[in-house]
């Protein structure tokens, strides 16, 4: 080969390798709003692969907003965990008596400061756990059939791993398996009936954590769904109700009428990991996997669809034609789906879904 043509080879790919780092990344975390399985879901995705973490981001009492919690520990991805006690504690008893703070568990940074005041006293409700290299894991074995908490049957071998962790029932998955009916006892109609409900699972390798809402579900038809759709391993109920919350990339997605929670699942970087852990964590051999990077094309169509909704929304008025424009959306978003499209289906109902960002 002459000189001239290995200059304009070694061109070709030098501009070539620059075309393909400028147009490809990785998806370590994913927001996915689709259709699944005949149930409308809005879930977060997070390949655990060394690069990106899920943590417990605890309020102090009084509790904090879901994006007060996300950026306390330098996120911008989060959903509300457990349900706690309002800032009056209207609903906070002990034997018929208020309490002046919060019944919510959980541990963070595995500093005893943080933990909550009724730490060993977690009763029916399960540990959903991250060490300190940001795997997942369930310590408490229990799983409702017996209301004493860590002192019954408690994986003694993982206690002391617990780096991050919140607590809540009913447990939906236990290692593969359906544990609901173990908590029959404490299961009220809220939990039977079809609707909305939040969810923290971990798949079988612990590579991969989706955290979310699934609709259209009671507890009971929860796990079996999630063990289908999402191939969860361990999965956890969070609540569902009035503090339920979530936040994806500095945008507010859902927000219950008690804005103030006392706790939530962050999705942190492996810069803002270090940065608030001091550890730095040992790199993983998972693959990554690339995800579509649009075109100025994809964003003109983007903003010219933008537009057009926009302008329905300014003469019609917003709460008349969200919901449909979602629903319609969503039902669009089907396997096989070209790339292009789905990430413009996708930015649409992000779009159609914000409510505020911060």
């Amino acid at each position: 080969m002459s000189s001239m043509k290995r200059q304009k080879a070694f061109w070709f790919f030098f501009l070539f390798g620059i075309f393909f780092l400028l147009n490809s990344s990785f998806a370590y975390k994913e927001l996915l709003i689709e259709k699944r399985g005949g149930r409308p879901i809005r879930v977060i995705k997070v390949v655990l692969d060394g690069e990106h973490f899920v943590v417990a981001s605890p309020a102090s009492d009084g509790g904090a907003t879901t994006e007060e919690l996300a950026k306390k520990v330098w996120g911008d991805t989060a959903i509300n965990a457990a349900f706690f006690c309002p800032d009056d504690y209207s609903s906070c008893k002990i034997d018929g008596k208020r309490v002046t703070h919060t019944i919510s568990e959980r541990v963070f940074m595995g500093n005893g400061k943080d933990w909550s005041r009724f730490w060993w006293d977690t009763s029916i409700r399960m540990i959903f756990s991250f060490d300190q290299q940001g795997n997942p894991f369930f310590v408490q074995k229990n799983s409702g059939e017996q209301d004493v908490g860590l002192w019954s049957n408690t994986n003694q071998d993982k206690l002391d791993q617990i780096y991050f962790w919140i607590w809540n029932f009913p447990v939906l998955l236990l290692d593969g398996e359906d544990v609901v009916h173990t908590y029959n006892s404490y299961i009220d109609k809220k939990m039977t009936g079809s609707s909305n409900r939040n969810f923290i699972c971990s798949t079988q390798d612990g590579t991969t954590v989706y955290m979310g809402v699934v609709g259209s579900s009671s507890i009971p038809n929860l796990p079996a769904y999630l063990k289908e759709q999402f191939w969860c391993w361990n999965a956890l109920s969070l609540d569902a109700g009035a503090s339920t919350a979530m936040v994806y990339e500095w945008k507010t997605l859902d927000r219950g009428s008690r804005a103030r929670v006392m706790d939530a699942f962050v999705v942190l970087n492996r810069e803002e990991y270090i940065k608030l852990t001091g550890i730095t964590p040992e790199p993983k051999s998972i693959p990554k996997v690339e995800t579509y990077q649009p075109t100025d094309a994809d964003k003109e169509q983007l903003a010219k669809v933008s537009g057009v909704i926009d302008g329905i929304f300014k003469k019609y008025g917003k709460k008349k034609y969200q919901k449909p424009f979602i629903t319609i959306i969503r039902d669009m978003v089907k396997p096989g789906l070209s790339p292009d499209k789905k990430w413009l289906y996708n930015q649409l109902l992000i779009n159609l879904f914000t409510i505020d960002k911060f």
